[in-house]
């Protein structure tokens, strides 16, 4: 929709929410594409029908006598179905008919708004002398450096829900920003619209600012992985491409000579000129370097040799979102803006990736993330999007964090005093609009606050009953077929006491050994035998598998545990799931609203040991604090894979350290398995170390590559420097 316009049109929807009119959401829109779906359906019947009965329906259909002699079943049917033709459809029909024409609008709907992300928002803006986008795009725009500053902007959702209100936005050259606020705050939206390119939906910063948003993953594509990322850098494409062309046009071969056997000296010192200035630029450029660049970036982020030179159409979704990282962390753009960058990555990548944020991008940053460890270790401030204002605050995420119970207590007293004067100025026989005015002197505010909503959410698993029952691992190994094993001759127990956080690289078997502790897999060698009685709570990635998709999440607690509906209901409030979630089908939710759902039936069982495989990825950041409070007040005993740094810390947990295969082919004393007696950081360091070298050693390959490149172009300059003799 873009800047607000006064004339601008807006219509109630059947839900009451206010869109914009002749939008794909306009109910009368909406129902004319509906009456049409429902003729089209009903000339379909009819010719169905006809066809049925062998008639033309364009010759109308002969009338079947009531008395006329039975001629069968067929007969009979065919008589039944000529009156409904000229009837038309049925009530049933009709109503069918209607269900397919508002689904079919419902789906438009939504393919538009992919299509357009924000072609339902509104973008609201301030007069021109409020903004100060720099670059040179804006002409009105005062000169402001490398930064962004754009004052008095809003942004409305869908449905006139305000997400922005009056709001100034400023992020300064080399800052790396931690985007916080609620979920449905409106942070990735913020995060688009700084990045938009139509000009309806784009703030006001200039055009050729180089901003670069990372929300989606790459599409797959048989090219190899280095060279999709390399290929980021379109300049340095172009120009490798280009000289390519230019040295095939100078070269030796008859075909060389065909095309320039009539050229002029002037075309021959052109060509070779430019040739010159291509190569000046690849070195401007570092063109050598890059794919050094790259293969440390690639190897950072978990990929292997193998993976890097392969396509990526047999990667998963996450590893497709890890090469649209690195192609960002390669191009290098002036302003960074990541969501939820760490929702993909393991552990050792979030580690990584936090350290090249931190010590190697150069440019600016805004990240929205639920991870406050990877924010604390990566961002210089902290931008917080609550009560529809951005507020801005030094690096400290931690003393932010500690902080916001002060600041909700002041959001209300200021809420409270808004509202105490607003009654104190009415009722001395001012008008609305001299009372408001009067206000916002007094609060020291630009626009009246709306009522603070309370974000609690409150983790709480009950305590087991009983501390006895362990998990024995006796002498246990596993390997999946035709592959090397991950684990042999492991020994150990998990009971009520137990506090482990398993660590370790991707493929080196983390959710494969919490899937042996549960009984989903069963040791190739040895055993795995739980106690009788031992109860586990089980938190999985695929929620399909915990929870039944054709049940609301009430009925499911309901029939589940026995519960009242009320306890049902606050049961799943208190873990963030919003009322109207309640009675939806469990299919029909969200991954986060799913995981709630999740963690309010662990509250529920009781259990001796939780086991949890990544139970941070879905929630934010308030929850993430929640789950971490719940688990040190658990009694029982924990279990748990996580990218979460924060929540390994402060959950207290022992660090077991899955080495896999590797470890077993280097040692034949190795379970696969070891305990990091050093702690978290420890491990942080050694992960980093490790990494490190194996970047540095991609980066190593990579320069003799570079300098063999080196040399074979100094020997096609002595060529272009004799062919330039010749020609002249």
């Amino acid at each position: 929709m873009g800047k607000k316009d006064k004339n601008q049109a807006m219509v109630e929807d059947a839900k009451g929410n206010m869109v914009p009119k002749g939008s794909a959401l306009d109910p009368e829109v909406v129902a004319e594409l509906a009456k049409k779906r429902a003729e089209a359906a009903a000339r379909r019947a009819a010719k169905a029908a006809a066809k049925e009965t062998h008639t033309d329906p364009a010759a109308g259909v002969e009338p079947v006598e009531d008395d006329a002699p039975a001629k069968g079943a067929k007969a009979r049917r065919e008589a039944a179905a000529m009156k409904r033709s000229e009837k038309g459809p049925s009530r049933r029909q009709k109503m069918q008919m209607e269900k397919e024409a508002k689904a079919a609008a419902e789906a438009e709907a939504e393919q538009a708004v992919r299509d357009d992300p924000l072609g339902q928002f509104m973008l609201t803006l301030a007069s021109k002398g409020g903004f100060a986008a720099t670059g040179g795009g804006d002409e009105d725009a005062p000169d402001t450096g490398d930064n962004i500053m754009v004052s008095g902007f809003g942004v409305i959702a869908p449905g006139g829900r305000v997400l922005l209100q009056d709001s100034t936005l400023r992020l300064l050259k080399g800052h790396r920003y931690g985007l916080m606020g609620p979920n449905g705050s409106g942070k990735s939206t913020l995060l688009r619209f700084i990045a938009a390119k139509a000009p309806h939906t784009r703030l006001p910063v200039p055009n050729d600012l180089d901003i670069l948003l990372v929300e989606q993953e790459t599409k797959a594509s048989e090219v190899s992985v280095i060279q999709q990322v390399l290929a980021a850098d379109t300049k340095r494409s172009e120009l490798l491409k280009e000289e390519q062309e230019l040295w095939a046009l100078v070269g030796d071969d008859e075909a060389a000579e065909e095309k320039t056997k009539d050229w002029t000296a002037e075309q021959w010192e052109k060509t070779l000129t430019r040739i010159d200035e291509v190569a000046e630029e690849l070195t401007a450029r570092g063109a050598d370097a890059a794919e050094g660049k790259v293969r440390r970036i690639l190897s950072g982020l978990g990929f292997t040799r193998a993976m890097q030179e392969a396509g990526s159409t047999l990667l998963s979704g996450g590893w497709r979102v890890r090469v649209s990282l690195a192609r960002a962390l390669f191009r290098e753009p002036s302003f960074l803006l990541l969501d939820e960058p760490t929702n993909h990555l393991d552990l050792n990548a979030v580690l990584w990736l936090e350290d090249h944020l931190a010590k190697r991008f150069k440019g600016t940053a805004l990240i929205v993330s639920h991870d406050a460890d990877f924010l604390h270790n990566v961002c210089t401030d902290v931008l917080d999007l609550n009560n529809h204002q951005l507020e801005y605050y030094p690096k400290d995420v931690y003393k932010f964090l500690a902080g916001r119970q002060g600041r909700d207590a002041k959001r209300a007293a200021d809420y409270n005093l808004q509202e105490r004067t607003m009654k104190e100025q009415l009722s001395k026989g001012l008008s609305k609009k001299e009372a408001e005015k009067k206000v916002l002197q007094v609060i020291k505010k630009p626009a009246l606050m709306e009522k603070p909503k309370e974000y609690k959410v409150t983790f709480s698993f009950k305590n087991p009953e009983d501390d006895a029952p362990t998990i024995a691992v006796m002498g246990a190994g596993f390997g999946y077929p035709n592959t090397a094993p991950l684990f042999r001759k492991m020994s150990f127990s998990v009971g009520t006491h137990s506090r482990v956080a398993v660590v370790g690289p991707n493929g080196a078997g983390k959710t494969t050994l919490l899937q042996m502790l549960t009984g989903k897999l069963l040791p190739t060698a040895g055993e795995v035998q739980p106690h009788q009685k031992l109860k586990i709570g089980r938190f999985d990635q695929h929620f399909e598998e915990l929870l039944p998709g054709e049940m609301t999440p009430a009925a499911f607690l309901k029939h589940e545990y026995g519960l009242e509906m009320h306890e049902a209901r606050k049961s799943l409030g208190m873990f963030g799931l919003d009322g109207p979630q309640h009675i939806i089908p469990i299919a029909e939710l969200s991954g986060g609203q799913k995981a709630r759902v999740v963690f309010a039936s662990l509250s529920q069982q009781k259990p001796q040991v939780l086991i949890l495989d990544e139970p941070t990825n879905h929630l934010d950041m308030e929850s993430v604090e929640a789950l971490v409070a719940g688990i040190k007040a658990f009694e029982g005993g924990v279990v748990l894979v996580s990218h979460d740094a924060r929540l390994i810390i402060e959950s207290e947990c022992e660090v077991w350290v899955c080495e896999g295969a590797p470890a077993l082919a280097a040692s034949p004393k190795h379970t696969g398995i070891r305990i990091e007696d050093r702690g978290f950081n420890q491990y942080r360091k050694d992960v980093l170390r490790v990494v490190e070298a194996a970047a540095l050693a991609e980066e190593k390959r990579a320069a003799e590559k570079a300098a063999e490149g080196r040399r074979l172009a100094a020997i096609r300059r002595k060529k272009l420097d004799k062919l330039r003799a010749a020609k002249n």
